[in-house]
């Protein structure tokens, strides 16, 4: 899904653009997860595993979404999740003029009440992001937060297949796992994900606590 964005930016030059997040820092043994598409029916129990297994995660929503659901928004928040923009209706950013993009990014803004990491953060969705894209963004000031291990789980439902492609042994120090909200089959990787994850001796932080480091 990052193809879109790697036509413009190699990867070589990808993770020394300033501004634009992908992998963290590799000096630690730390990684993010982070969820796409909420809020919505599901995020409660999304929330309550995520407690059960003690550990934070980078939640980034779509400003429609959040309107329909300003006190999950606030759970979110609560519970000591990190919240960030996804965009307002999920339309690829490609395909908005400058105006509609920043349009989108602010409204999602005002529905989510801003963000506690400062710069507001962005992720595409889709992945679909051009060199037009990132600069409109990046002048705007926005951090654009992509991700560096896609679960799959738009197209896999199967638990154990979905646990296996996130496994230690396809992680690496300051990786950004990518899922999606609204799926009881992510819901229910979760535990042997985050169990195997912290059996390799992995620390899961927010991608904001990921970053900082």
């Amino acid at each position: 899904m990052l193809r879109s964005l790697r036509t413009y930016v190699k990867d070589a030059v990808f993770d020394r653009v300033p501004g634009l997040l992908r992998k963290g820092p590799a000096s630690g043994r730390r990684i993010a997860l982070t969820f796409d598409d909420g809020p919505d029916d599901l995020t409660p129990m999304y929330l309550d595993t995520l407690d059960d297994l003690g550990v934070p995660a980078t939640f980034f929503v779509l400003g429609e979404n959040a309107e329909r659901h300003p006190e999950t928004v606030r759970e979110y928040i609560r519970r000591g999740h990190q919240i960030a923009s996804h965009g307002f209706d999920h339309r690829r950013f490609t395909g908005l003029s400058r105006g509609e993009l920043l349009a989108q990014c602010a409204r999602t803004e005002v529905a989510i009440g801003g963000q506690v990491s400062g710069r507001p953060w962005v992720r595409p969705p889709h992945g679909s992001i051009d060199a037009t894209t990132i600069v409109s963004l990046l002048a705007a000031r926005y951090t654009v937060a992509l991700w560096s291990v896609d679960s799959r789980d738009y197209l896999d439902r199967d638990v154990a297949s979905l646990a296996a492609t996130c496994a230690p042994a396809n992680i690496g120090n300051g990786d950004v796992l990518l899922f999606h909200e609204g799926q009881h089959w992510t819901l229910n990787a979760l535990p042997r994900i985050v169990s195997a994850l912290h059996g390799a001796g992995y620390e899961l932080v927010t991608m904001h606590d990921l970053f900082a480091a």
